[in-house]
């Protein structure tokens, strides 16, 4: 799942050309969609901060690797200059994105392992979608994101929309304020499994909408007092939902 999440990060949002490689100013035109989408003023300090942290993304993920990586067999055929086939500096493949993204997360376990820049992009985009500053975002909000930077088209935003919200914020028993939407982001970078909060960070998925593994019944919960029955171990019965 980190592969696919990922991976549509690369090919949707920075591979603008489509040949399978980026450039530093690949960044660029997502970075910018951001701030636009934000009416963040090139002197506000939300795009000066937003500059930094796509800094920090072109020296991670563009620039060379440190000599103790690159210097690894492994790490010089994907992420060296003759990974692209062209043997040219300043290119990363969708290959060696990926495994700078394992190298970078292989000994994180949570939100607060990360490196700045990377909190700081939850914080960004939390920020961005929450344009209004209502301290949370709304469905329609989230909505407008998808449409207008992810670029989406209306009809798979409306296919889409509910199940997004409704899995970041557990079935609308949340608030997506900035706590949960941490969470979120966090099982982005880090959920290896599917149907989680964190698919529907960035780029959703483009297959049909995931199924949870489960279906659950409610039904217990409107069943009279009197009606339900003590749960037993060694006692045969018809139930079908139970409260835990």
């Amino acid at each position: 799942m980190q592969t696919d999440k990922m991976t549509l990060f690369f090919t949707e949002l920075l591979d603008h050309d489509r040949d399978d490689v980026i450039i530093d100013t690949d960044f660029d035109q997502f970075f910018e969609r951001l701030a636009h989408f934000a009416d963040w003023s090139p002197n506000s300090s939300e795009f000066h901060i937003l500059l930094e942290v796509k800094r920090e993304f072109i020296d991670h993920f563009i620039n060379p690797l440190p000599a103790k990586w690159g210097d690894l067999p492994y790490y010089r055929k994907v992420c060296g200059p003759e990974a692209s086939g062209i043997n040219m500096p300043g290119r990363t493949t969708l290959d060696g994105w990926l495994a700078r993204w394992a190298l970078h997360l292989s000994e994180m376990k949570r939100f607060t392992d990360l490196p700045l820049y990377l909190q700081y992009l939850c914080k960004i985009l939390f920020h961005v979608i929450d344009r209004t500053n209502t301290g949370a975002i709304t469905k329609p909000a989230l909505g407008a994101f998808y449409r207008s930077v992810i670029g989406l088209n209306a009809a798979r935003v409306d296919e889409i929309i509910d199940t997004a919200y409704d899995r970041m914020t557990s079935n609308g028993y949340l608030i997506l304020d900035y706590g949960t939407y941490v969470h979120c982001f966090t099982n982005w970078l880090m959920g290896k499994n599917p149907n989680g909060p964190g698919q529907w960070v960035l780029v959703p998925p483009k297959d049909s909408l995931p199924q949870p593994p489960f279906p659950v019944d409610y039904s217990a919960l409107n069943t009279e007092p009197a009606k339900l029955e003590p749960y037993a171990p060694d006692k045969k019965t018809n139930r079908h939902s139970v409260i835990v």
